[in-house]
C-alpha cells in the first residue's frame, strides 16, 4: 500500500514538475521573441505560474492516460515520455486551439513545450514508472 502511494506522490510531483518546467521554457521563447528581453520582462516572469495553470488545465487528460499507460506497463524510456508530451500538445492544439495550428512557429512552440514537459516528467517520475512492485515479485 506504501508503494502505490509512493508512485502516486510521485505521479502528481512529476506532473508539476513537467508544467512548470513547460510553462519556463514558453516563457523563455516569448521573452527571447520579443523586445522585452531587456529590464522591462518582469511581466513575462510573472506569468509562468499562470502559463503553468494553462497548461497542466490543458494536457491533464491526455497526460493522464499517457501516465496510466505507462505505469500499468511500467514503460521507463526516455522517448515514450517525450514523444507522448509532443503527442499531448498536439492533442491540445488540434483540439482546443484549432485557429493558431495555421501559425508555424505557434506550432512549433507548443510541440517543443510538449516535449520538454515530456522530458521532465520522465527526470522526475517515469524512470521509475510502474505500478507493480519490483522487488515483492521477485
Amino acid at each position: 500500500m506504501l508503494h502505490y502511494l509512493t508512485r502516486l506522490t510521485l505521479i502528481v510531483f512529476g506532473f508539476v514538475a513537467a508544467i512548470l518546467a513547460a510553462s519556463l521554457f514558453l516563457n523563455a521563447l516569448l521573452i527571447g521573441s520579443s523586445e522585452w528581453a531587456g529590464g522591462d520582462a518582469t511581466f513575462y516572469y510573472l506569468t509562468i505560474p499562470a502559463f503553468a495553470a494553462a497548461i497542466g488545465y490543458s494536457v491533464f487528460v491526455p497526460a493522464a492516460i499517457i501516465i496510466v499507460y505507462a505505469e500499468l506497463t511500467a514503460w521507463r524510456d526516455w522517448l515514450f515520455y517525450t514523444i507522448g508530451g509532443a503527442a499531448a500538445s498536439v492533442i491540445i492544439i488540434v483540439w482546443k486551439w484549432r485557429p493558431q495550428t495555421e501559425d508555424v512557429s505557434t506550432f512549433a512552440a507548443i510541440l517543443a513545450t510538449g516535449i520538454i514537459g515530456g522530458f521532465v516528467y520522465w527526470m522526475v517520475s517515469g524512470r521509475s514508472a510502474g505500478l507493480f512492485d519490483n522487488a515483492r515479485a521477485s
